[in-house]
């Protein structure tokens, strides 16, 4: 099977390629253009060591970095593409946190997960440059996960 570049076998007269705009000749791209972009930051992301999640405009995860997932166990996990904690409390503040980064106003501050054993974890949203009105693009958001300095005193 070849590839096909335009949607119908017809050969368009030349009237109407004269009234197709550059971003009419760009859409079959945008939504492979789209995913490169995602492709491409999770690999600088996962190259780098950051741990990190993508995470969609309904706020489910669309994939988790390798250092992420090492810092993931029973206290913060993924389950049915969303982002869990052990407590529903704290389930509770991740999702808030990740609706409010998928809002227009201010990104959200930074949550402290406790945890059961080990530094307490601190989750980061980012928006995605250029996301926001981007309908082919389904990467809207990051969590950047880090540990916090381990004073060795329970939060």
């Amino acid at each position: 099977m070849s590839f096909q570049a335009t949607a119908s076998r017809e050969t368009p007269d030349a009237g109407s390629l004269k009234a197709e705009s550059k971003a009419d000749t760009l859409d079959p791209l945008r939504p492979l253009l789209a995913g490169a972009h995602a492709r491409g930051m999770a690999d600088a992301l996962e190259m780098a060591g950051i741990a990190f999640l993508m995470v969609d405009a309904q706020g489910m995860v669309l994939h988790a970095g390798p250092a992420a997932r090492a810092l993931m166990g029973a206290d913060l996990r993924i389950e049915y593409d969303h982002l869990i904690a052990a407590s529903g409390e704290a389930t509770c503040a991740i999702q808030s946190m990740v609706m409010a980064g998928l809002g227009q106003g201010e990104a959200p501050e930074p949550l402290r997960l406790a945890r059961g054993e080990g530094p307490p974890l601190i989750l980061t949203v980012r928006r995605v440059p250029g996301a926001a009105g981007n309908v082919y693009q389904m990467l809207k958001l990051l969590i950047l996960i880090e540990q916090a300095a381990y004073s060795g005193i329970r939060n």
